[in-house]
């Protein structure tokens, strides 16, 4: 996989778009003598239950519980946005200016956050901005810029057209995005209701490196009612498993740590990511993060059952998502993919990204394909454009690592299989998702055709 997919995040610049994507459970339970960290993830529970009220006030005092001042800066701009959501505006401002007193700078959140839209008109919305601003004047280091949308792709579907989709969905390319969770929820349940779609997802993916920082590029999945055996997953976990030694936490709070890193601006992204394994996601180089990976190392070989019944039983697809990071300290690269190729299937998007991306990885590192065809098939044909990109970057790896004659003997059948898909993917402006596709066609072909009508002519003369 190339450095610039390794190096994109998906935005988690708006409230609710961290880690938590299970469905909301024990909200209101008491918070006693929590930590900053589970009043935080009770929060997003909260706020995917739609209690914005009980989603604010645990904010509030997640936020009253850091000694960093930045953090706590963070947690209260938390607060504000689950407060404006609720109606709750007079609090959504003094959480504001909590946050300002607080340190937190970032301008631009502040003004395109869609969830503190109806703040603007308010008495003191000013006040608060110029708050912020002090704060960027004054800051050593700029906080990471907010994305700039650079361009829209919609699947195909029998009754959507694009441009239909991108008004409902009211995402402007040229501006600034910050990405609210619950109201892309709201506009991709108006979408499954008017087109008759079984399925609709908005993935925003930001670079942070190389040629394409500062971009989003968002992409719009759609799955027709006449498609849902696409939509054939794994059984949803229902149980809770035991974190084994603490690892799937530590994961969390390492990830937790880049994003605040990012957004300060002090993670330098143009570095190539530094671990001990294929893969890692943003790597252990900043002192801040060091300490983190030794503990991978040591505790993960003797935990792997532990960590694969996580992955077939806990509930909460957050925890699950970690488990193929952690996994990958556990063993060679040849029983990592073997352990994760049965979760490609799994029910959640999130975790799925990283159960391919893991093994995508690992394959990468080996002379010789370990991942059938078809699994490589079953990840292309996922609903979420996550699935089918870093489907599309291993169906190469594999055909790569093929002999000639293989290859040859195999063509017909890729062709069969996902031909029609890597044409229409070969149209799409997001490069992560072209280039793997336009990569394998090329590969297949032998030619190197630019625009996507001369791929699909090309397709449709191999049936002669």
């Amino acid at each position: 996989m190339r450095k610039s997919v390794g190096l994109s995040l998906w935005l988690m610049l708006g409230l609710g778009c961290a880690h938590s994507s299970g469905k909301p459970q024990d909200v209101v339970s008491t918070v006693g003598a929590m930590t900053s960290q589970e009043l935080s993830l009770r929060a997003e529970k909260a706020y995917d239950a739609e209690d914005f009220a009980t989603c604010a006030d645990l904010r509030r005092q997640s936020a009253e519980a850091l000694t960093d001042p930045d953090l706590r800066a963070e947690e209260y701009y938390s607060a504000a946005g689950c407060a404006s959501l609720g109606g709750r505006t007079e609090d959504a401002m003094a959480f504001l200016k909590r946050a300002a007193d607080s340190g937190f700078l970032s301008v631009d959140q502040l003004q395109f956050d869609p969830e503190l839209a109806s703040l603007h008109s308010l008495p003191g919305w000013a006040q608060v901005v110029a708050g912020v601003q002090a704060n960027l004047d004054k800051a050593g280091t700029p906080p990471m810029p907010i994305p700039v949308l650079a361009t829209i792709d919609v699947s195909r579907s029998r009754r959507a057209t694009a441009a239909e989709v991108i008004k409902m969905l009211g995402l402007e390319v040229g501006k600034p995005i910050v990405r609210s969770r619950h109201l892309m929820k709201k506009r991709e349940e108006a979408l499954r209701q008017r087109f008759n779609l079984v399925y609709t997802h908005v993935g925003v993916i930001a670079f942070f490196a190389e040629e394409l920082k500062g971009q989003a590029f968002a992409s719009v999945d759609l799955v027709d009612a006449e498609d849902s055996h696409r939509l054939s997953f794994l059984p949803a976990p229902t149980g809770h498993v035991e974190d084994p030694e603490g690892l799937i936490a530590h994961w969390l709070e390492y990830e937790d740590k880049v994003v605040r890193l990012m957004r300060a601006g002090a993670l330098n992204t143009d570095q190539p990511p530094s671990c001990r394994v294929a893969h890692c996601s943003f790597g252990f180089g900043h002192p801040e993060l060091a300490p983190y990976e030794p503990r991978f190392v040591e505790k993960a070989p003797a935990a792997r059952e532990a960590l694969l019944r996580m992955l077939r039983e806990d509930a909460d697809a957050n925890r699950r998502s970690a488990v193929p990071y952690v996994l990958g300290y556990a063993g060679t690269p040849e029983q990592v993919i073997g352990w994760l190729l049965p979760f490609f299937k799994d029910p959640d998007s999130g975790v799925r990204n990283n159960v391919v991306r893991s093994v995508l990885a690992f394959q990468q590192g080996l002379d010789r394909p370990v991942v059938d065809l078809s699994k490589v098939f079953e990840a292309m044909t996922m609903p979420d454009v996550s699935d089918r990109n870093k489907g599309t970057y291993l169906l190469e790896m594999v055909l790569q690592k093929l002999s000639p004659e293989e290859l040859k003997a195999r063509r017909a059948e890729v062709l069969q299989k996902v031909g029609t898909l890597l044409v229409d993917m070969s149209a799409y402006q997001q490069p992560i998702n072209r280039e793997p596709a336009v990569l394998v066609l090329q590969l297949l072909s032998g030619e190197k055709f630019e625009r996507p009508e001369q791929w699909r002519q090309w397709l449709s003369s191999q049936g002669d």
